[in-house]
């Protein structure tokens, strides 16, 4: 048998996913059975600790993966959601989570997505890989328009590092740095540490 719980605010979304593991249940030892489905976005370390749990973090923080891994190591997380922008996907997947579907495409394929996690796979929505794989190239390029030490002072800012603290990490002057920051802004045609952070997190 294989246990699962649910964490999602969205009621009418719980329902339907319950309506789905009911509809595709089977018997014997692929019986689904739900353990909890709450609401609150609030993981108690009483509740039992699932196989598998479902987590929508639509009006939440990615953090909620990273609390309920903390509650649940041993449970495969799925993140259920209609959230599909690539920082999001990394930070559920930095956080803990093993699956990744979206609501609007794959609903219909949580019953295969909870068989393949458990199974040490990962389900990931295809719109969703894709997306990751276009940040991934487009991350690389950029890269390689960059000198190594024109990448390493933009690492520094990704880091949230101040100029004087990357000077001093890799020995140069705070001039030099300011010097870096322009050819990087220059070479990216960008002229804000948000846009640079945007174009070099993977």
């Amino acid at each position: 048998m294989i246990t699962v719980g649910i964490i999602d605010r969205d009621e009418s979304a719980r329902m339907e996913t319950q309506r789905i593991l009911d509809k595709e249940n089977k018997v014997g030892e692929n019986r689904i059975e739900l353990l909890f489905d709450t609401s609150s976005g609030h993981i108690d370390r009483a509740m039992l600790a699932p196989d598998v749990l479902i987590v929508d973090i639509a009006d939440q923080e990615p953090l909620l993966v990273e609390h309920a891994k903390n509650a649940f190591p041993k449970t495969e997380i799925i993140v259920l959601t209609e959230l599909a922008d690539v920082r999001t996907v990394r930070n559920c997947f930095r956080y803990g989570a093993v699956s990744y579907l979206l609501k609007q495409t794959c609903l219909p394929s949580l019953v295969s997505a909870i068989y393949i996690t458990l199974n040490e796979g990962s389900f990931v929505s295809p719109s969703v890989n894709r997306a990751l794989i276009e940040q991934s190239f487009k991350s690389k390029k950029v890269e390689d328009l960059l000198t190594a030490r024109e990448l390493q002072i933009a690492k520094g800012i990704i880091e949230g590092l101040s100029y004087k603290m990357i000077a001093q990490k890799y020995n140069i002057s705070l001039d030099t740095v300011r010097i870096y920051i322009k050819r990087i802004y220059r070479k990216l045609q960008i002229n804000s540490k948000g846009q640079l952070i945007a174009q070099l997190t993977v």
